[in-house]
């Protein structure tokens, strides 16, 4: 199956779907300007961009292997959706943004771009894909507990106003379709 193509901004600049560690965004898609930001708060991280204020978040879980690989997917995965598929930063999301990415896990399409095909693969490998298929229900309400923690954490650091997820308890089970 060939690769899928990267996103064009409009700038011109291209967006494919990359791990954290080797993602680079545009302007438009870093966060520096998103809507959500705490723009004149006292921030208690340095961060600028959305990936770096992921790293941040994450470098509290640089000790515990696991903890940071899972949390490292889970931010991962919402980071590139947004800005692949709705084309915002993660710091200009909506709590509805959050409703139809919960039913993306459910179903990541298309799968060319979302889903490794046969065997695992590693990270910097061109075949990488942020997921293995789509979640089960009980791997989504990990997901979404792990990016409310993310999105907590973002608010106290000053970086975000406020927590998308936050607004309300149907994010935690999956809806109706």
């Amino acid at each position: 199956m060939p690769l899928p193509e990267p996103l064009r901004v409009s700038d011109g600049t291209l967006v494919s779907l990359e791990p954290l560690e080797q993602l680079r965004l545009p302007p438009e898609l870093d966060g520096g300007h998103g809507t959500n930001r705490a723009l004149g708060a006292r921030s208690q991280i340095a961060a600028q961009t959305d990936v770096d204020a992921i790293r941040a978040w994450l470098a509290r879980f640089v000790d515990t292997q696991a903890t940071f690989d899972t949390y490292r997917k889970e931010s991962e995965r919402l980071l590139l959706w947004s800005t692949t598929e709705l084309r915002k930063p993660l710091s200009s999301l909506t709590h509805e943004d959050l409703l139809v990415y919960r039913r993306f896990l459910a179903d990541p399409q298309p799968a060319q771009r979302w889903v490794m095909t046969g065997r695992k693969v590693a990270r910097a490998d061109p075949s990488w894909r942020p997921f293995a298929g789509p979640l089960s229900p009980s791997s989504e309400r990990q997901a979404v507990v792990i990016l409310n923690t993310l999105f907590a954490w973002l608010v106290n650091a000053g970086y975000l106003a406020g927590n998308p997820l936050s607004l309300g308890q149907n994010l935690h089970r999956r809806n109706a379709a």
